[in-house]
């Protein structure tokens, strides 16, 4: 009562071995066997791909002369490797072939299905390799790896590794450093060359482990015997060299805040030279020792285009790449140029958005261009056209970092000591915050500009114990 069996198979053809492993013979009852010899092996399916999915021996499923869609044939446990003429390997710095994760484990076989039998393995004939032009004509368009060939590579600017006249101390022991301090600060007087040479020796690093060990040693807070002990200029400058770098900071700008009127000059120096991530270890260094946001400070204690200046600063937001890019530099100068010198007025927009976010060497490179189709010699020259007041320094400042950061502060040093008295608060910050991180090219940078040595300025515009700390600082009067 089933199906009528299919015609016998053409005279001279000969049948096929059946597939190892494939389905066991049919009950009584059911469809009747196959006749031998039943449909011919498909022919390989154009495009390099294997023919399409099925068990051996059925006919292909899907409309005739149609190439396959999708993935390749997958063996047994995963996917199999690509038949020639498929998918070529992923290129360098291109998004990778579509894939990769394993396949499923097989379902545990059932009572009842192929009666305990392992089901047969399923194998596709290979297909030959087709013309290159024809596999590539084949291949998925959303699926295809990226024909893409790996990108220029931008220019990096080479870092030079930054030096510190204090380093490291070789089998550093805070234990024994806290006995010379203690001993130093012990009975009536107090040893000041005993904590110069002890401190001023000492990285920030190592200062506050010294502070540490020094309260578990002897139960007292080594800064606050420290500011009993010394008075004057030492005095100011033990205390920023006690605290930790963003500590440190945040007491500078907070003094420059407090009270009737704002050092401004600080507020751009500090600003203007620090990393993203020292902007925001100074932020929160600012909250818990004056329980109050930096942004806040500086919003109340500013106004006008300054305020929008150290405000956009303040968000830690500039970019800090090592790649620069020639052409972004040369549109970011004729950007400049329409917000300035070819205009009427001033786009300030432009200049802030460009000054606070661009990376150092990126904007160095972009002055490179503005000084070379500008009428101004400098881009210092032509924001001191354009701009007036507290913006105008807080501009240059970030001009003159983004040139060169230790000629920055050479310059500042320089002008802390130039002519008449001397710009202590300046001297001691500049000096304290810069001793373990790049005072070698500082002073390189103050002896290329001024033809003296750093050390030997210091030592002619200071005095006493607080020149013996700075000169100890900076390495004295040698000029590297």
């Amino acid at each position: 009562g089933g199906y009528p069996a299919p015609a016998p198979a053409p005279a001279g053809y000969h049948a096929p071995a059946p597939a190892p492993g494939g389905y066991p013979a049919h009950a009584s009852g059911s469809y009747p066997a196959h006749a031998p010899g039943g449909y011919p092996a498909p022919a390989p399916s154009p495009g390099g791909y294997a023919a399409p999915g099925g068990y051996q021996g059925q006919p292909p499923s899907g409309y005739p002369g149609q190439a396959p869609v999708g993935y390749p044939g997958q063996a047994p446990g995963g996917y199999s490797a690509p038949t020639p003429g498929g998918y070529s390997a992923p290129t360098p710095g291109c998004y990778p072939v579509p894939g990769g994760y394993p396949a499923p484990a097989p379902a545990p076989l059932t009572s009842g299905s192929f009666q305990g039998r392992a089901p047969a393995p399923v194998s596709y004939p290979v297909a030959a390799a087709p013309p290159a032009a024809v596999a590539a004509a084949n291949r998925s368009p959303a699926y295809a790896a990226p024909a893409c060939s790996a990108p220029k590579a931008a220019p990096k600017v080479l870092k030079k590794k930054m030096l510190g006249t204090v380093t490291a101390t070789s089998n550093f022991d805070p234990e024994v450093d806290c006995k010379g301090l203690k001993t130093a600060m012990k009975g009536w007087g107090t040893d000041e060359n005993a904590l110069i040479e002890i401190l001023g020796a000492r990285t920030t690093e190592e200062r506050q482990k010294l502070k540490l060990t020094y309260k578990t040693m002897y139960g007292k807070d080594l800064e606050s015997e420290l500011k009993s002990e010394v008075s004057g200029k030492l005095k100011y400058a033990m205390r920023l060299l006690m605290m930790s770098a963003p500590c440190r900071d945040a007491y500078c700008l907070h003094e420059a805040v407090k009270g009737l009127g704002t050092d401004e000059a600080v507020l751009v120096e500090i600003m203007a030279s620090r990393t993203n991530r020292e902007i925001m270890c100074i932020k929160q260094a600012y909250a818990q020792m004056f329980n109050k946001h930096l942004e806040d400070a500086l919003r109340s204690e500013t106004s006008a285009r300054f305020k929008k200046l150290l405000v956009a600063l303040c968000q830690a937001n500039r970019a800090e790449d090592a790649e620069v890019d020639d052409g972004k530099a040369a549109l970011d100068a004729v950007t400049l140029r329409k917000a300035g010198e070819d205009k009427w007025g001033t786009d300030e927009a432009d200049f802030l958005v460009l000054l606070c976010m661009r990376s150092l060497p990126q904007l160095a490179l972009t002055f490179q261009h503005y000084e070379r189709n500008s009428k101004h010699r400098t881009m210092e020259d032509a924001i001191k056209s354009e701009f007036s007041g507290d913006i105008q320094k807080g501009l240059c400042a970030i001009v003159e970092v983004a040139k060169n950061k230790q000629a920055y502060f050479a310059h500042r040093l320089y002008k802390s000591m130039k002519g008449l008295g001397t710009d202590d608060e300046t001297l001691a910050r500049i000096v304290t915050s810069r001793a373990d991180v790049d005072m070698v090219q500082i002073k390189q940078q103050f002896h290329q500009k001024y033809n003296q040595s750093l050390g030997q300025f210091i030592y002619d515009d200071t005095s006493g114990d607080y020149r013996k700390l700075l000169m100890k600082l900076v390495g004295g009067t040698n000029t590297f």
